[in-house]
């Protein structure tokens, strides 16, 4: 992955979906389905609001590049992540030892009606992002709540929406298999004598 939040001063675009992204999180925000990021002001917040979304970023790669075989991995088209909250862009480029970080993108574009050249662009906010990535709902949800928007040719979508589902089962699976060594370890504890006194 490749934050290039600022990459050049002109980049600090937007994209067309970003207000659909906004208003969905918005719900899910006042239905307590996922938690407001901070917003608090001072000389350092913006850096410290940059800093998060890179982080929120790096965090869904992990999990996509342990959910796919190589050969699924390079399978995947480039792809832009969009968080809305600051306009932090991520790019994605899949090599054979996970997603390339040192890789610099030409600017997505956002507005071409010319499949050919419109980039795929993956638009979320970064509270919608850590909810998913904690658990708070599945992928299906983010879709059909409009949490996660991807804005591709439909051959890409169907892609993406792939990688983001099986990323999404790796997750559930992790968590079962926590859970389970939870409990073990809980009913271990249960089983140790006490010692006399």
């Amino acid at each position: 992955m490749c934050a290039i939040c600022n990459f050049k001063l002109e980049f600090g675009i937007g994209h067309p979906f970003a207000l659909s992204v906004a208003v969905a999180s918005r719900h899910a925000i006042e239905a307590g389905l996922i938690e407001p990021i901070d917003t608090a002001e001072g000389a350092l917040s913006a850096a410290r609001k940059r800093m998060s979304a890179v982080d929120a970023l790096n965090l869904p790669q992990a999990r996509i590049e342990s959910g796919h075989a190589v050969d699924d991995l390079l399978a995947l088209p480039d792809f832009y992540v969009l968080l809305i909250e600051n306009d932090t862009w991520g790019f994605f480029h899949a090599t054979t030892e996970g997603f390339d970080p040192d890789i610099v993108p030409e600017m997505p574009d956002v507005t071409t009606t010319d499949e050919a050249r419109r980039s795929n662009v993956v638009i979320t906010s970064e509270a919608a992002l850590r909810a998913w990535l904690s658990g708070r709902f599945d992928m299906s949800r983010a879709f059909d709540a409009s949490l996660i928007l991807i804005d591709a040719p439909d051959a890409a979508v169907a892609l993406l929406k792939r990688m983001l589902s099986t990323a999404d089962s790796v997750a559930t699976v992790s968590q079962v298999v926590a859970q389970n060594q939870r409990q073990a370890v809980g009913q271990n504890q249960l089983e140790l004598p006490v010692p006399d006194l």
